[in-house]
């Protein structure tokens, strides 16, 4: 994939103004389900700062604001930050899915 081109939605702008967040990491996260016919979970987990070792992500900067995409992580459409949940809220990368 070229150039990463990624939308911020109103509510990311001011959830990252409000908690003064300058780099976003999207990692994908396996979890081991032991007693359940699934066997491994995953999940795409934002986290509030830059990676140790950039060089497994994708990256992009929108407004000064620096995003890392772990590349394991599969790129369906326009990517679009916006924000989910309703007390506990975080960053969500819309467009992108965890791999089969």
């Amino acid at each position: 994939m070229g150039y990463l081109k990624i939308i911020l939605s109103k509510s990311a702008c001011q959830f990252i103004k409000n908690k003064n967040i300058e780099d976003v990491t999207f990692k994908l996260m396996e979890f081991r389900v032991a007693s359940c016919c699934v066997g491994i979970i995953k999940e795409i987990e934002p986290i509030y700062t830059a990676p140790k070792d950039a060089s497994g992500y994708r990256y992009c900067q929108v407004d000064g604001f620096h995003i890392f995409i772990s590349r394991k992580i599969r790129i369906l459409g326009p990517l679009k930050l916006t924000t989910e949940g309703l007390w506990n809220k975080r960053l969500f990368l819309s467009g992108a899915a965890a791999p089969p």
